[in-house]
């Protein structure tokens, strides 16, 4: 899915970017992609990893040209491609996250709608669900992040690697490391300059605060929930897995599988090619949107 070939029909999909002020709300503003915004059926697609439009907004529009009816809508969240950053957090990022994305929703006179979450963006996604149930009409989570080493390496490389670093001791620093540096290139003097103003121990409490939130959970069926948390969603789920091995030490099968027993009105599928994963995604998206 990342940085996905171009589907028959994606090139002529209808495209609006958006740059969305989720102020005063929350002190934000989020780099938005449309494709087919004249679709009846809103779906949200959250990038995974350290990810963004541009590693994964090709493959929300191969999803847009499936079907016409489908608007597909996908962000950079915080921190991330074009949006702005803010490391003044009072939770983890993933409650951050869905903080945003609740307000984004009503920016965009989106009542509720299914969404799509990959990896760290199923978590977003989760939380979402489970603290505005009202706005998520279903979920699908493609893939699920689980497991110690998924646990103790995400952590690490998002995260806790920033926080040990002691030779970031300003955002000029902060700046000249790989991810960062190339948040700062591909973004406008008025982005850099937000960067910029970030408060030093801001951003490192942050990285510090969600990477050991994200270790705590090596022993959890995925990172970010607990179980009682999944057994408490009260939203239809699917879970897709792009592949069926047995050993993904990221997104394990077995971790896929237990959600499912605990995730209410949940299935699991193995989906590894775009058709396959379309042809999951559409009936299982108008039998569960509220817009039909």
């Amino acid at each position: 899915m990342f940085k996905a070939d171009p589907a028959p029909g994606s090139d002529s999909v209808r495209t609006e970017n958006l740059s969305v002020n989720l102020r005063p709300d929350r002190d934000m503003t989020l780099n938005v992609e449309i494709y087919n915004p004249e679709g009846s059926i809103p779906l949200i697609v959250t990038p995974g990893g350290m990810g963004d439009i541009e590693g994964f907004g090709g493959f929300a529009k191969n999803l847009a040209a499936a079907s016409s009816d489908l608007k597909v809508v996908i962000m950079d969240r915080r921190n991330l491609g074009r949006s702005e950053v803010s490391f003044v957090n009072t939770e983890p990022l993933s409650g951050e996250e869905a903080e945003d994305l609740h307000v984004l929703l009503q920016r965009l006179d989106i009542d509720s709608a299914i969404f799509y979450g990959m990896s760290s963006g199923s978590r977003s996604n989760m939380v979402l669900a489970e603290r505005y149930p009202e706005q998520v009409d279903a979920l699908i989570i493609a893939p699920l992040t689980g497991g110690p080493v998924a646990a103790q390496r995400l952590s690490e490389e998002y995260f806790l690697s920033f926080s040990r670093d002691d030779s970031l001791t300003s955002m000029e620093a902060v700046a000249q490391t790989p991810l960062w540096k190339g948040y700062m290139e591909r973004n406008s003097p008025e982005l850099q300059k937000i960067f910029m103003e970030q408060d030093i121990n801001d951003f490192l409490g942050t990285m510090k605060m969600t990477g050991e939130y994200l270790a705590s959970f090596h022993a959890k069926t995925t990172l970010g929930m607990t179980d009682e948390q999944l057994m408490a969603l009260n939203v239809p789920a699917t879970l897709i897995l792009h592949h069926g091995q047995e050993i993904d030490f990221l997104h394990p099968k077995v971790n896929a599988r237990s959600a499912t027993t605990l995730i209410q009105n949940s299935t699991f599928e193995i989906a590894p090619s775009l058709q396959a994963i379309v042809d999951e995604v559409l009936p299982f998206v108008r039998q569960y949107t509220s817009a039909l």
